[in-house]
Formats: structure tokens, sequence, C-alpha cells
């Protein structure tokens, strides 16, 4: 009972600090940030046909490892590689994803910023989370242009090291008249289906907003 007792008070407490956000714009995705966690809140871009179909492809390899964000004053920002070698559970989760922005430099190497990704399970960022990335490049974006896909993400008590580990992951898409939404909790699992963590946008948007009430959400 203690423990529950203990989490709960720290769960408030981040609810209470998770007020205090910046917004940065990237050439190609803008970002909502924490700066008392210390860690982005909501990524969102414009992902066209155009650049769905692209053939030029950056390869990743080419590209610098995750690095600090160079329009967030670094004392904002603790995410490190360091950070996740201390706890081989998690992979550095993108929030707007490489798969999206691999077809320009530019766009590529930013989206390798710390401030762009938080700790996420390592299957379920490699397959279900990865699935409904791919079902929105492959699927929906060479048959729609100018889909709006935001993602953010919910923070619970805990923390690997100093970074903030995410209890849910959430994403909501606008294309051609049609929302669609998905609530993924961050979590252990072996199940690769993504469609289950399909929700409606009013139901993300009250989970989003009981953690974080004074939030300005875009969309």
């Amino acid at each position: 009972m203690r423990k529950l007792l203990t989490t709960i008070l720290l769960m408030s407490t981040l609810w209470l600090q998770a007020q205090h956000t910046i917004t940065v714009k990237h050439t190609y995705y803008t970002l909502q940030y924490d700066t008392l966690l210390k860690s982005p809140l909501i990524s969102w871009y414009i992902q066209t046909t155009a650049h769905a179909t692209s053939k030029n492809k950056i390869n990743r390899k080419t590209v610098a490892d995750f690095h600090q964000d160079p329009l967030i004053n670094p004392i904002y920002q603790v995410a490190t590689n360091e950070a996740y070698l201390d706890n081989g559970r998690f992979d550095k989760g993108h929030l707007s994803p490489y798969s999206a922005f691999y077809f320009d430099l530019t766009a590529a190497k930013e989206s390798m910023y710390y401030t762009n990704t938080a700790p996420q399970y390592s299957f379920f960022n490699e397959h279900p989370y990865e699935r409904l990335e791919q079902h929105i490049l492959k699927d929906l974006a060479v048959k729609f242009d100018s889909i709006y896909v935001y993602t953010g993400c919910v923070y619970g008590a805990y923390k690997m090291k100093d970074v903030p580990i995410p209890i849910f992951y959430w994403k909501v898409i606008k294309y051609g008249g049609r929302v669609e939404g998905w609530l993924c909790p961050n979590e252990v699992t072996s199940n690769s289906d993504y469609t289950r963590y399909s929700d409606s946008v009013t139901g993300i948007k009250n989970v989003i907003l009981r953690y974080y009430p004074n939030l300005k959400l875009p969309f």
C-alpha cells in the first residue's frame, strides 16, 4: 500500500510539473517540449505523398547518431547514449520517425535529435509501433496527400537515469476528411498487432489532458 501511495504521489507531482512547454519549429516538423520534464510531449509534421514515395533515401548509417537539439537550451536536455546504455530494455523511440524524413539530409538529421525521442520498450518499438508508422507511410501516404501526423507521450513516475519513461505513446492522424487515433501503452509485449491500440480522438485527448490539463493540443 505504501508503495502504491508513493507512486500515486510521484505521478501527481509529474502531472503538475508537466505544464511548462515551448514550441520549436524544425524544418519539417514542430515540437512541443516540456522544459521541466526535459522531454518531448508532442511532435507533428505533414506526411506528403512526394516525401513518402521519394527515391532519395538517406542511409541512416551516413547520418550522425542521436544528438542534442541546437534549438533548445542544453540545460533542458537530459537524454544521452549513456542513459540508454544503462538500461537495455529501452530503445530510443522516435516521435516523428526517421523513415518519414530520410528523403532529405536536413530532415533526416533533425529527426535524430534526442528531443524527438523518448524511452520505448524494444519489442514494442520495433514491431507494433513500427508497423503503425509504416501503415501511415506505406499504406496511406501513397493514396492520400498531406496527412497531418501528431505523436506524443504521456509520462509516469519512473525514469531511466534522468530520462522520464512514457507510460503511453499516442498518435493522431488527419487526412481526406478522416481522423484516426491510437493510444499505445509503453509496455513489454510480444504482440505485433498495432490495430489493437486504435482509440477515438476524444478518448486520446481525455487521457492527455488528464495528465497535462494546461497543454494546448495542436489537433
